[in-house]
Formats: structure tokens, C-alpha cells, sequence
């Protein structure tokens, strides 16, 4: 029995000398440094596209006023966040001042802005819906600008020029020789005339009413451009239902004819004979050189009738008269 009491005493003691070992006494157990490093700027890249503004067919011209979408796509590999600006210049191919209505217009993106137009303003010049990327934590995505030029933006071949600018470099992608395709309108401004009291066997009748003696047009165009009349075959009494028939030639008129000349300048000698089959270009409005500016040139077109020796009834005598705005 013993040797158990033993065994039985040495592991009391044990279990003593563990329980009251002392531990020696610590201050704080860990400390920390701080460690940096300085990362260095990725320059953002871009490339440029022209599309209609469905944003899915891509296009190589442009009409005024039609709407347009540049495709502006970006990357950065410090995220989309990194772009301070995106510039657009719309520019005629050559030109090199400021904004204007006929050769340039600014656009400009900045994350407080959103889109804006930057000039011409007041202006045919147009900013549409746009849009930018949703998540501008990506590192690539696109841009759109929707815009409509001015009916007078230059018929010629134009630039898009988009500069695309992080606070530090910058880079620049285009799409290069657009052509901008001729737009060219024109409205009457006296929607009727008349030569008034006019006998048998007379030439070089003028117009009596507007007083001023012409039929004055507006023409809006942004190229070269020229103007061209024609008429009705026949004219109508509006009492007998008589007829006269236009003569375009230069011979004497037949029994019931009448015939109209027409130019630009209060000459009845330097007129044209008004054709009824076909336009004819208007003396002294051919050819005009453009753009106008965006409310049109304002034109006079003089005209004169000639009426035969006989065959026509008195009464008031009605036909149309049309005037044609045509590329020069």
C-alpha cells in the first residue's frame, strides 16, 4: 500500500508548484508603423464613332438639321472616376477660330455638369438627350452626345474632334472629313400678286400689288444655291373660265396667249422668259453664294406680263407662279 501514497503525494505537489508559478509584468504588447506608397497616374484613352441617333447605325455624312450621336468610348485604368472632362469640337475641316454658327461648335462633359454646350448658343446648334456611363467605378464604358448642326452649318467637310482630360494628361481620338451635305429652304413671303388693270396688245406689265412691284422670298441655304421659277400652262378667268395659255418663247404672242418675265433686279430687258414645263433659273439668282444667315436671305423677284393683241375674254385671269430653290 505504500508505494500508491506515494504516487498519490507527488502528484499533489505537482499540481501546487503550477498554481502558484508568478508571471513577470508586461506593458503594451504591440505597436504599429505606417507605410505608404505613391501611385502614379494612368493616362485615359478614347476612340470616336459618328452615329445616327438610334445610336446603332454608324454614318460618314451629316444634313442639318438631322440629329446625330458621337459614340465617345473611354478608358482609364485608374476607374472612369478619374476624368475631370471630355471636350467635343465640331469643326468645318480647316477651320481654326471660335465658336460660330456656320464652322464650329463646343461641346463639354465634366462629372458636376453633365453635358453642356458650350457655343454657339442661341443658335440652330443644338444639345439632345446624352448620356454617361452608369458606373463610373469601371475602368471603360461610353460616352454618347446627341446634337442636330445649324440648317447654315458650312456645306463642306467637317471634323469631330473629343479631347478626353484626367487633371494630369489627356488624350484626343476624332473622326475626320465629314461631309456636311447642302441643306437648302425657301418660303414665300407674298403668297399672291397681282398686275391689276391690264389691256390687250400691252407688254411689260409690272405688279401692281405688293406696291414695291416684286414677290419677295426667304432663302435659308448652307452652300451655293440658285432660284428658279416656273407656271401653270394656263391661266384661268375666274368669272368666264376663259383660258389664256403662257407663251415661254420669244416670238409674238398668238391669240389668247400671255406671257411672264421674271429676274432679280427692276429690269424687264434683262428678264427671263418664265417656262411652264420645266424651272428655269431666275436672272440674277443664279448663282447666290451661301450660307445665309439662320433667318434667311430675303429676296425680290420682279416679273412682268405680256398680254396678246386679242382672244381673251375681260375678266380676272388666276395661274400659279413657283419658285424653286435649287443646289448652284
Amino acid at each position: 500500500m505504500r508505494p500508491r501514497t506515494q504516487i498519490a503525494a507527488l502528484a499533489v505537489v505537482v499540481i501546487i508548484a503550477i498554481g502558484t508559478t508568478a508571471l513577470p509584468a508586461m506593458a503594451g504588447t504591440t505597436d504599429s508603423s505606417t507605410g505608404s506608397f505613391n501611385l502614379g497616374n494612368a493616362a485615359p484613352s478614347v476612340t470616336v464613332a459618328l452615329y445616327e441617333s438610334n445610336e446603332n447605325t454608324s454614318v460618314s455624312q451629316m444634313t442639318p438639321p438631322t440629329e446625330y450621336a458621337v459614340k465617345i468610348d473611354v478608358s482609364d485604368s485608374n476607374t472612369l472616376n478619374d476624368i475631370d472632362e471630355i471636350k467635343v469640337v465640331i469643326k468645318k475641316d480647316g477651320y481654326s477660330g471660335n465658336d460660330d454658327v456656320h464652322n464650329q461648335s463646343t461641346y463639354k462633359w465634366t462629372p458636376s455638369g453633365d453635358w453642356q454646350l458650350v457655343g454657339p448658343t442661341d443658335t440652330g446648334w443644338s444639345l439632345e438627350t446624352s448620356s454617361e456611363p452608369d458606373d463610373l467605378t469601371a475602368t471603360a464604358d461610353t460616352w454618347w452626345l446627341h446634337f442636330k448642326p445649324s440648317k447654315v452649318a458650312t456645306e463642306a467637310d467637317w471634323d469631330i474632334n473629343v479631347t478626353v482630360n484626367d487633371g494630369t494628361a489627356t488624350d484626343t481620338g476624332s473622326v475626320q472629313d465629314i461631309p456636311m451635305q447642302l441643306y437648302i429652304e425657301i418660303s414665300a413671303i407674298n403668297a399672291s400678286y397681282s398686275f391689276k388693270g391690264v389691256n390687250l396688245n400691252t407688254t411689260a406689265n409690272p405688279i401692281k400689288d405688293p406696291g414695291d412691284g416684286n414677290i419677295q422670298v426667304t432663302a435659308i441655304a448652307n452652300g451655293a444655291y440658285k432660284l428658279q421659277s416656273k407656271t401653270n400652262t394656263t391661266w384661268t378667268g375666274q368669272n368666264t373660265s376663259d383660258v389664256a395659255t403662257v407663251d415661254p418663247g420669244t416670238g409674238t404672242l398668238d391669240d389668247g396667249e400671255i406671257r411672264l418675265i421674271d429676274n432679280a433686279a427692276n429690269n424687264y430687258d434683262g428678264g427671263s422668259k418664265v417656262k411652264t414645263d420645266e424651272y428655269q433659273p431666275i436672272a440674277g439668282y443664279d448663282p447666290l453664294s451661301g450660307p445665309t444667315d439662320e433667318n434667311g436671305a430675303s429676296l425680290a423677284i420682279y416679273q412682268w406680263l405680256d398680254v396678246a393683241a386679242e382672244g381673251l375674254l375681260p375678266d380676272t385671269y388666276q395661274g400659279t407662279y413657283y419658285v424653286q430653290i435649287a443646289d448652284a
